[in-house]
């Protein structure tokens, strides 16, 4: 586990349950096959069942709070998790590239193709066409959604919507990203699809 990521379990955990956080984790890592025994890659092998492994602690994490606080306060908490370490992620990712934020076009397609290699799209069903002013992908199967789907939260899958919103606008000024009309146009919420938009903030002005 990351500093930066230990820092926000430890912020957000340390506020919501206390002095005590730490044993909260500790129960969470020691359940956490539970959910995972749900799943369909229980008894798989390979890189996208790692990945898998990586989700079924967050699951555990909100099993417990539920039982701890009741689901509403539980899905309040996991918010404030999801999202910054969501981002952490992400911003790791982005950070390794080597391109100039002028180019944004270029640096925008070079995140979605390392997201398509080393990231959660390597396992994600995807298309993604561009030109010079606007960039366009199209998700047709979550990860995530399947996840938390089979493990009985799907409602947590909302909030990687929500990853993708505040680090696509941090991370790529440049560009105006959209649902195309609505922020509720993903697998989260009932659609067959995610849509993602990014359109040139230059192109906008003309």
């Amino acid at each position: 586990m990351g500093t930066h990521k230990f820092k926000i379990i430890k912020s957000v955990l340390g506020k919501e349950i206390g002095p005590a956080w730490p044993l909260f984790m500790l129960k969470c890592l020691l359940i956490k096959n539970v959910p995972f025994k749900n799943t369909q890659w229980f008894k798989t092998r390979g890189a996208e069942t790692e990945y898998a492994k990586r989700l079924s602690l967050l699951a555990a994490a909100y099993t417990q709070l539920q039982k701890k606080s009741g689901r509403e306060n539980a899905l309040a908490i996991m918010q404030k998790l999801i999202i910054p370490l969501g981002c952490n992620e992400t911003t790791i990712l982005i950070e390794s590239l080597r391109i100039s934020p002028e180019k944004s076009m270029d640096l925008l397609i070079a995140y979605l193709n390392l997201v398509d290699t080393k990231g959660v799209g390597r396992f994600c069903k995807s298309e993604t066409t561009y030109d010079a002013n606007v960039c366009r992908r199209v998700v047709e199967r979550c990860l995530f959604h399947d996840f938390f789907s089979q493990t009985g939260m799907p409602e947590l899958t909302a909030f990687f919507c929500e990853v993708d919103r505040k680090f696509y606008t941090k991370a790529f000024p440049g560009f105006r990203f959209h649902r195309n009309g609505s922020w509720e146009n993903t697998i989260a919420f009932g659609k067959d699809h995610c849509e993602f938009v990014f359109e040139s903030r230059l192109r906008i002005k003309e």
